[in-house]
């Protein structure tokens, strides 16, 4: 168990306290300023060897602890936590200090990191400025002292217990601290003046030695402070690390701020949705979110994301509910993929391959001649040395002469070649003269042509899908209203954004993500539908009802409408993909196994515990969000 954090200790506890001597003549005093005001810090040793130090503020009869941090028995430092105030008028509390029987603790105080760290940046030790480390270090060596106290008063139960109340040696990194320390400026350290000249300014023996002696004091004070925040520093920096629990703890953030629980619903009731010679239908089963691409961020193997790329986990996290609907009156679907036109003429072409080939020679004459002298001239000069590398290297001066003036005859022998090469140069000089006329141009103009530039039509990207559908629904009894309701508020609540709180209005440092759908055409038996597309994991975009679909409105008892249209738009959380259209899927993204055939639909009205039906699920089994597709299917 963990020491005491409370603003009293029980005097049925096991914890050893030492609030620090008054006297700073006899022993450290270490105190912390709390609001403005100077506190004593409490050392307070556990049976287990942690220790933890707790500073109480007095309000009137009230004591609130501010718990500093805690040393485990491991040794490990962590800020902050929390504990429980007392009031001092002995209502509810022995003299002693105990509870007592039907009191009732105090309210629960928690003291975040931050506060915990910035309590401690105002610690001081007899009076004088003390760092994180130095606080530290004098609360280990007081609960030292309670030990061997301990110790010595109670040899007896040493000797049983020999490894109780002995505190455990804080883990630090003071090498790196100490490291970081800045040691104050001393004037005296430095090299005396031995100029004779004639200094400018006051010469007088005691304002020079003022001055001195203000320039030590301020550069002490200034060291001081520096050497007590740089800890500080470092200590946050460590603070800032993303550590598995934290993750952990992010991602159980929302978990109670979804609203009310969502319900199954199907509609109509008297379906035959599963039989073995049912209707064709719709299921759609909805789950909480988790991010697929979350290693891609936190991933402990970052350099696999550029040598392998990174792998997409199923979006899909925890199943809640699912609604059942009719066939569609509209189902299509539309593949797309992104193609783009991409162009590079000839000369580029030439440039580019040089450079693949040869890019310490070809790149870098080019790149020196673009800098030194003009881009154009950097181009030709790529341009020469890419035929030259060509024609077998550069092997010495004469060797490259020779290769230059071979590798230019060929160039301006060629059709057309010598024209192109001095439109490109042409247009490159007007740029840098601030007339911008392209190599296109010039030939166009001049010769009624155009250096040909290779169009070519080049993949881009893929592209998501989006879905809409509609369905009309008219309730016929009060049972069926309530699933229209139901499965109305299933996409609405779903998705939503989420709060951290689940109470409406409270506040939310962040927003959750909404939940996430899957859709699913079936057949008699529960079957898939073979001839018809798949839909992979959706967000729903937007829901529309229409509560006066036929232009007027109409409602039985209570105003509920006789009939409403519900219109919902879906997008594919990922593209689809060519290895999509297999039945070879990866264990963890694989769906289609049944786990769950039946769930408990309520359908009651006043009495829900009396009023349920069974419907079939089928629900696959895991988190699966990929399917096997058989050859016999559509598929994507």
């Amino acid at each position: 168990m963990s020491a005491s954090t409370d603003a009293r200790v029980s005097s049925k506890a096991t914890d050893l306290v030492s609030v620090g001597g008054r006297d700073a003549g006899t022993s450290p005093v270490w105190r912390v300023i709390i609001n403005g005001k100077q506190t004593f810090v409490q050392t307070r040793l556990h049976e287990n060897g942690s220790i933890s130090y707790v500073a109480n503020e007095k309000v009137g009869d009230i004591e609130r602890p501010y718990v500093l941090g805690t040393v485990n028995k491991d040794g490990a430092f962590s800020s902050g936590g929390s504990g429980r105030t007392y009031r001092t008028d002995n209502f509810g509390i022995t003299s002693s200090g105990d509870i007592r029987i039907g009191a009732g603790p105090g309210s629960v105080e928690v003291t975040d990191s931050a506060t915990a760290l910035a309590i401690l940046a105002t610690g001081t030790i007899n009076g004088k400025t003390a760092t994180q480390s130095q606080q530290l270090d004098l609360g280990y060596k007081k609960a030292l002292g309670l030990s061997k106290q301990r110790q010595s008063n109670n040899p007896g139960l040493t000797k049983i217990a020999p490894d109780s109340f002995v505190p455990a040696l804080r883990q630090t990194s003071d090498a790196v601290r100490d490291q970081l320390q800045v040691t104050p400026h001393n004037a005296e350290d430095d090299p005396a003046v031995t100029d004779t000249e004639l200094q400018p300014g006051n010469n007088d023996a005691s304002v020079l030695d003022n001055i001195t002696d203000s320039v030590q004091e301020f550069a002490s004070e200034a060291g001081d402070v520096v050497q007590g925040f740089l800890p500080m520093v470092g200590q946050f920096i460590e603070d800032l690390k993303i550590s598995d629990a934290d993750i952990e703890a992010f991602a159980n953030l929302f978990k109670n701020g979804g609203g009310d629980k969502i319900e199954s619903a199907q509609y109509p009731l008297d379906n035959t949705y599963g039989d073995i010679r049912g209707q064709d239908y719709v299921t759609i089963d909805q789950f909480t979110y988790q991010p697929p691409r979350r290693d891609q961020i936190f991933g402990k193997d970052s350099l696999s994301n550029v040598t392998e790329g990174n792998q997409r986990r199923s979006p899909l996290k925890k199943y809640l509910a699912t609604v059942k609907l009719p066939m569609p009156n509209s189902i299509q679907d539309s593949n797309q993929v992104g193609w783009g036109k991409d162009v590079m003429n000839n000369l580029s072409a030439a440039i580019t391959s040089g450079v693949m080939n040869n890019p310490a020679v070809v790149g870098g004459i080019g790149a020196a001649l673009s800098t030194l002298v003009n881009p154009g001239v950097g181009q030709m000069g790529a341009l020469f040395a890419a035929g030259m590398m060509e024609s077998g290297g550069i092997d010495g001066i004469d060797a490259a002469k020779a290769k230059a003036i071979a590798t230019a005859k060929k160039l301006s022998s060629a059709q057309g070649g010598g024209t192109f090469m001095k439109a490109n140069l042409g247009s490159m000089i007007l740029g840098s003269m601030g007339v911008n006329v392209s190599p296109e141009s010039l030939l166009g103009r001049g010769f009624g042509v155009i250096p040909n530039s290779n169009l070519e039509l080049l993949f881009n990207s893929p592209s998501l899908r989006t879905f809409e559908f509609n369905w009309r629904m008219s309730a016929r009894n009060e049972r069926e209203a309530l699933q229209i309701k139901r499965i109305i508020r299933f996409f609405k609540q779903g998705m939503a954004a989420k709060t951290v709180n689940n109470q409406a209005g409270g506040r939310s440092l962040y927003l959750g993500s909404p939940n996430v759908f899957r859709m699913q055409y079936r057949t008699a038996g529960g079957e898939i539908i073979e001839g018809v597309n798949r839909i992979k994991p959706v967000a729903v975009t937007g829901t529309a009802v229409n509560y006066t679909p036929d232009g007027q409105w109409s409602a039985y008892d209570e105003g509920q409408p006789v009939s409403c249209t519900m219109s919902i738009n879906m997008s594919e959380l990922e593209p689809v993909y060519a290895s999509d259209y297999s039945v070879n899927v990866i264990g963890s993204r694989r769906s289609g196994e049944i786990i769950n055939k039946t769930a408990t639909i309520n359908t009651g009205i006043d009495d829900p515990t009396s009023s349920t039906t069974e419907i079939d699920t089928g629900i696959p089994a895991g988190e699966g969000d990929l399917y096997r597709i058989r050859p016999t299917e559509v598929g994507y």
